[in-house]
């Protein structure tokens, strides 16, 4: 069935998109975190949203990867909102919305930066600190698995790899500081307020383009792998390496990824906004 048709009228079906997955051995890992993007081309007019999203789903399914994760950030204490973990949608692209909404998927209870899970490894959104991209967060949790690969499909790295801020974390960079934010969460029984932990940076701080260099370093190291289907790609590489090399360029160049005209003023002003990146 296709299920996207490039601008000169091309179709992509599932069984290139499966061959593909299949050929970036997916299969071959115990947990699978998922960065999604619709942008492989239009959508095939006779299938509905809903039909799309079930069948890319059953793509994954058929490789019976043993954990998969998608992120389903909402920032909501970041932006002066409440947070509810049945109904607060994620900012994080339709198919990561479809996902956390089915009946076997669970997610983390994290007013910032929660993750669902399709798996067994239910402690992965479970049992967590109150530092999101900290010690304790899924994040970190993931770093300390065995067999851990992130897979891009149709996005980029240098887009959104939230996984870089984790290890910006675990070095401590001196451009951003943890901030508290509270609000009022609401599980699914009960309403409670509370108060979580994020890592952002000072006012006066800009990224750069390098998280797009670093994924090209990936790819001229094999770290990574990527196959353009489409207009765009799927992208996937491995936790370990891609920690070290991350790790390796920052200790080398502390400013490596932010942009020339950040002021380190240590400038703590938040403004409420529609956040929705790290």
């Amino acid at each position: 069935m296709n299920l996207f048709y490039t601008k000169d009228k091309t179709p992509i079906n599932e069984q290139e998109i499966f061959k593909i997955l299949d050929n970036l051995k997916v299969w071959d890992t115990n947990y699978l975190y998922i960065h999604t993007g619709m942008t492989f081309g239009m959508p095939n007019p006779d299938l509905s949203k809903k039909q799309i999203l079930e069948r890319l789903l059953s793509i994954f399914e058929k490789f019976n990867i043993q954990n998969i994760c998608f992120p389903t950030f909402t920032f909501s204490f970041c932006n002066g909102e409440n947070f509810d973990l049945i109904n607060s949608k994620s900012k994080m692209g339709s198919i990561n919305e479809y996902a956390r909404k089915l009946p076997h998927a669970i997610r983390s209870i994290d007013p910032l930066m929660s993750n669902v899970l399709i798996g067994p490894d239910i402690d992965l959104v479970t049992n967590l600190s109150k530092k999101s991209v900290g010690e304790g967060s899924t994040f970190d949790k993931l770093h300390k698995r065995d067999g851990v690969k992130f897979l891009f499909f149709g996005t980029k790295v240098g887009d959104c790899f939230t996984y870089m801020h984790y290890i910006e974390k675990m070095v401590n960079v001196n451009y951003r500081y943890d901030r508290k934010f509270t609000g009022l969460i609401n599980d699914g029984l009960n309403s409670f307020t509370d108060t979580y932990n994020l890592f952002v940076r000072y006012k006066n701080i800009f990224p750069g383009n390098g998280s797009y260099k670093y994924e090209g370093m990936l790819l001229e190291k094999g770290i990574s792998k990527r196959v353009s289907i489409g207009e765009t790609s799927i992208t996937i590489l491995d936790e370990v390496e891609a920690y070290s090399l991350y790790v390796d360029i920052i200790t080398k160049n502390p400013n490596y990824f932010l942009n020339s005209k950040s002021i380190h003023d240590f400038d703590k002003t938040f403004e409420i906004k529609n956040m929705i990146a790290l």
